[in-house]
């Protein structure tokens, strides 16, 4: 699959990724789903914080929540979570390819 680079929905994923508490938060619910009120005490932060990470991973649609009552429940949408693994793989050919690196790009431009 080829994602391109300006895609929007990429956008809001990277930028969910690039925060530390909720790469944690993605790390937990990778194991399992959980409540809020669970994360809230698993990262130590405040209700009102954990909304905030939590509203930006589901716009970002990492993450699904269901509300029963007056919880929350939360779990890992590993479908989109495939588009950022998707977008960086596209990539993997370039790895290691030795034309590619600085040094051989400098010295053919010097020939």
């Amino acid at each position: 699959m080829n994602i391109p680079y300006d895609s929007p929905q990429l956008d809001s994923v990277l930028d969910a990724l690039a925060n530390q508490k909720r790469r944690g938060i993605i790390h937990d619910l990778a194991l399992q789903p959980a409540t809020v009120g669970q994360l809230a005490r698993d990262h130590d932060l405040t209700l009102p914080a954990i909304h905030k990470h939590i509203r930006i991973l589901e716009n970002a649609r990492l993450i699904i929540r269901r509300k029963s009552g007056r919880t929350n429940f939360v779990a890992l949408d590993t479908a989109t979570l495939g588009l950022a693994q998707s977008w960086i793989a596209q990539y993997h050919t370039a790895w290691g390819n030795p034309r590619a690196t600085l040094e051989n790009y400098i010295s053919r431009m010097q020939e």
